[in-house]
């Protein structure tokens, strides 16, 4: 009685197996296998791809956040010997988990504290003015420099070689970007329409800007360098 059983729980869950088996040969027409996880993926991703959850992100250029696999997918076939994929800035690629996780901080370490004294070739002295500068018309040492950083501040939002991009959604808010190498912002703002988001490049895997200008460095499985060397060309 008790093997009667255990037959009919094994040929109840054989058909569950077999049904929910996938080979390389099951991908439809417009999707290609991806042996990492086992399955079939459409090619070039869905239009709208669903947002990785809290603290997780995924290559811009050739992954996107598959939620049946729980990790990043890529969006085309991963080209033979692939380059290790492109996390944003601030992120870093793990192989294991495959995806991009924030790239950890080392430990600030606070040097020890300083008496403070006065620098005598500045002709510093306890006379000095609120602005830095001495009644006998030198400038203080560090005051003096604070002061003329302010100024500095005052008349550029950024740091020389640097562009103020406004961040969208967020009035009044910019971030400082070195658009001469930045991917999302090559050669100009792309929240003011400038420029080029190097990692928006059809069929791109690994990609680069220099001097303000996108470069393909690698293109995904059934794409080749363009002879421009900014674009992927399907094969």
């Amino acid at each position: 009685m008790q093997l009667k059983f255990i037959g009919i729980v094994v040929a109840a869950l054989v058909p569950l197996a077999v049904s929910t088996s996938v080979d390389p040969k099951s991908c439809k027409n417009g999707e290609f296998w991806w042996a990492d996880k086992n399955c079939c993926l459409t090619k070039g991703g869905p239009p709208a791809p669903p947002t990785p959850p809290k603290n997780t992100n995924c290559p811009p250029t050739s992954y996107y956040w598959g939620e049946k696999q729980g990790c990043c997918v890529p969006r085309n076939p991963p080209p033979s010997n692939p380059p290790p994929p492109q996390c944003p800035k601030g992120w870093t690629w793990y192989p294991a988990l495959s995806r991009c996780q924030i790239t950890p901080t080392p430990p600030v370490t606070t040097p020890p504290s300083q008496p403070s004294s006065y620098n005598k070739g500045n002709n510093y002295n306890n006379d000095d003015d609120k602005n830095g500068r001495g009644n006998n018309g030198n400038h203080g040492g560090n005051r003096g420099g604070y002061h003329k950083r302010a100024a500095k501040s005052r008349s550029s939002l950024c740091p020389s070689g640097l562009d103020a991009c406004p961040i969208s959604g967020l009035f009044g808010d910019y971030e400082c970007l070195d658009t001469a190498s930045e991917l999302e912002s090559c050669g100009g703002c792309a929240s003011l329409g400038k420029g080029q988001d190097c990692t928006k490049i059809t069929g791109a895997w690994n990609v680069g800007c220099e001097q303000g200008s996108c470069i393909v460095y690698t293109c995904a499985g059934g794409f080749r360098v363009g002879a421009d060397g900014k674009t992927c060309v399907a094969l």
